[in-house]
């Protein structure tokens, strides 16, 4: 089994609060736009913390949903990482 469950990520839309907040946990996210083109796959030790980064920067505009998996407990930053640029090179997002 791999460090994520499979299934569809979870969702949040910080803009006006829609979804389930990223809890402060590590794992995997991306941002999609409002037309739902995916702009950029991350991977962090605070999901919660990186969402409120992304919004700050400008990153996580107004309509935009912020896509997050947690991570399995026995995962490492390394497994994250490599994870998280297997997903890149899948899905080439605009700001990666």
């Amino acid at each position: 089994m791999g460090i994520y469950k499979p299934g569809r990520p979870s969702k949040y839309n910080p803009s006006n609060s829609s979804g389930s907040k990223p809890p402060s946990s590590p794992g995997e996210y991306r941002i999609r736009d409002t037309s739902g083109q995916l702009c950029y796959i991350g991977e962090t030790c605070n999901l919660n913390r990186r969402a409120n980064e992304h919004k700050r920067s400008g990153k996580l505009s107004s309509g935009s949903t912020f896509e997050y998996k947690v991570a399995d407990a026995a995962s490492t930053s390394a497994s994250r990482r490599e994870h998280e640029r297997s997903k890149i090179a899948q899905h080439n997002p605009i700001l990666n």
